[in-house]
């Protein structure tokens, strides 16, 4: 029985999808990160082999398991690694039972790592982070970035995304990230009607991280701040509802973390804003303070240049600008706060080869500052801005001016990102 030429055309697309560059990132992630996981630590420091885990996961992944069992007092613990709404966790709790279903660890304690839980929860840890390269690649697909070059995007991308996932135990960064591209994507793709969308995207990606606020300005700002303010409670209502176990069983806790956002000075690096944290206990600082002023100056830069520029390119640059701003006033630094202003600028950088270049190699850089622990600042800290900076300059650097490009038959605008010197 011959198969209809639709069908086969049908299947020949579905595998060129599962050939793209997402895919082959997240499983190069899978391989790559478990691996690390289990040989990084001889490697690096030789001796036995020995699992190594971020231990932030585990506990975000203790406040999940208190999710499945219903002790909701223990979403927020004392020095726990959850600061933002727990969107996360209820993902995770899933995982989390199953892992006990299955016999991994009856019972996961914040103090504790079941380390036969990890080849569960890490996978699963890694594919919810991998979200973040199918929102870059799907832009990259809008402005016509060739296969190849969306492959290199990934690749590098998805190093970033690794070091984020494995290294630091971040997913909600990761996805918080993804669903602000979509919004943006889906807004500059529907204009004015996919505000609706764009606005419950934001909401969503607010309740895994509220850095993502940095993102709502930008993408909101060609709406107008009528129809804005009419989306506005899209916008809250996702963070309420997952808070809501939270809030009615430990209120002073959960709101004390939200707006708080307590820190320990030990297990961080220093900026030359630390002594500005304030003192919320013994050996406790609170990195709060700065992160609203960090946000109401990016928010204000944004609302002022994407009220009358709001193509899709601008608004991805200011929310970069707008990430680097909330790293530059920070009271702490881990290297993930920075993975942000990485992927926005190699995905802005690919509009010629030279700055993707400079811009992958400060990334990279950048990467290798972070994962150490510094409290001596004197020349850490200036070169782990510079690295950020220079990255910054390959997307607001001017380039050579020109028409717009043909692209597989269609005309790309030079202000789409693609450039070519």
């Amino acid at each position: 029985m011959v198969a209809p030429e639709g069908w086969r055309v049908h299947r020949l697309s579905a595998w060129a999808e599962l050939r793209s560059a997402p895919v082959i990132g997240t499983v190069a992630m899978l391989v790559g990160g478990l691996s690390y996981s289990i040989f990084g630590s001889v490697l690096v420091h030789g001796g036995p082999l020995r699992l190594s885990a971020p231990s932030d996961l585990w506990g975000l992944a203790g406040s999940a398991s208190a999710l499945v069992h219903g002790q909701f007092s223990h979403i927020y613990i004392h020095n726990g690694a959850l600061t933002s709404p727990p969107a996360l966790e209820f993902l995770l709790a899933p995982v989390i039972y199953v892992g006990q279903l299955l016999g991994l660890t009856p019972h996961l304690h914040p103090s504790g790592e079941p380390l036969r839980l990890w080849f569960l929860l890490g996978p699963s840890a890694i594919l919810i982070g991998s979200s973040s390269l199918f929102a870059v690649d799907a832009i990259a697909r809008s402005w016509l970035i060739t296969g190849r070059e969306r492959m290199t995007l990934a690749m590098v991308g998805g190093l970033a995304v690794a070091n984020v996932l494995v290294g630091w135990g971040h997913p909600e960064d990761c996805v918080s990230l993804a669903l602000v591209l979509w919004a943006a994507l889906d807004l500059d793709r529907k204009g004015m009607e996919g505000g609706r969308r764009a606005a419950w995207l934001l909401g969503v990606a607010i309740a895994f991280q509220p850095l993502a606020i940095l993102g709502v300005a930008p993408i909101m700002a060609r709406l107008g701040w009528r129809r804005s303010l009419g989306l506005s409670y899209r916008l809250v209502l996702p963070s309420l509802l997952v808070l809501i176990p939270s809030l009615a069983t430990e209120v002073h806790r959960t709101l004390f973390v939200l707006i708080r956002q307590p820190f320990q000075p030990r297990y961080v690096s220093s900026t030359p804003l630390s002594h500005w944290a304030p003192s919320l206990g013994p050996g406790v600082a609170g990195g709060g303070p700065t992160r609203l002023l960090a946000t109401a100056l990016g928010a204000g830069l944004c609302l002022v240049v994407c009220h009358k520029r709001h193509d899709l390119a601008t608004v991805l640059a200011m929310m970069a600008l707008a990430f680097f701003l909330r790293v530059l006033l920070e009271t702490e630094m881990n290297w993930y706060y920075l993975w942000p202003v990485a992927a926005l600028c190699l995905l802005l950088a690919r509009r010629t080869r030279a700055r993707y270049a400079l811009c992958a190699a400060a990334a990279v850089a950048g990467m290798v500052l972070g994962n150490h622990r510094v409290h001596e600042i004197a020349l850490w800290w200036p070169a782990l801005m510079a690295s950020t900076l220079c990255m910054l300059l390959t997307v607001f650097l001017p380039v050579r001016p020109g028409s717009a490009i043909e692209c597989d038959g269609m005309q790309v605008p030079t202000g789409s990102g693609l450039q070519h010197e």
